[in-house]
């Protein structure tokens, strides 16, 4: 199978996005919403890919988008989240403290 220029950027940057992703995301987040977020990602990696490539077209746009999610989605099971390096990247930038906040005083 031969990749196009734009599958394999978006695979590259795929593989490389997970700890930008784990900025953003949040512990209390649930499943879904991760995984929703996650493919709002990889949707803006396939469609910029095609189109800095000039390839900005129905099946390039979704070759580009599905290949984005795959690298994505493989790079985070198989290296960010066992290395423990995505779960610290989202542990540290958590909104959430320890204590729940005290109310402020008039």
């Amino acid at each position: 199978m031969h990749l196009t220029n734009a599958e394999l950027w978006a695979a590259a940057l795929g593989y490389a996005l997970p700890p930008v992703i784990a900025i953003v995301v949040q512990p209390r987040w649930s499943g879904p919403v991760k995984g929703i977020f996650m493919l709002l990602i990889a949707v803006a990696d396939g469609a910029g890919t095609a189109y800095f490539n000039d390839d900005f077209a129905g099946k390039p746009i979704m070759t580009g988008i599905l290949t984005a999610a795959v690298a994505i989605g493989l790079a985070y099971h198989t290296l960010w989240r066992p290395s423990g390096i995505a779960p610290r990247i989202e542990a540290a930038t958590s909104t959430q403290t320890g204590a729940p906040a005290a109310p402020p005083t008039p």
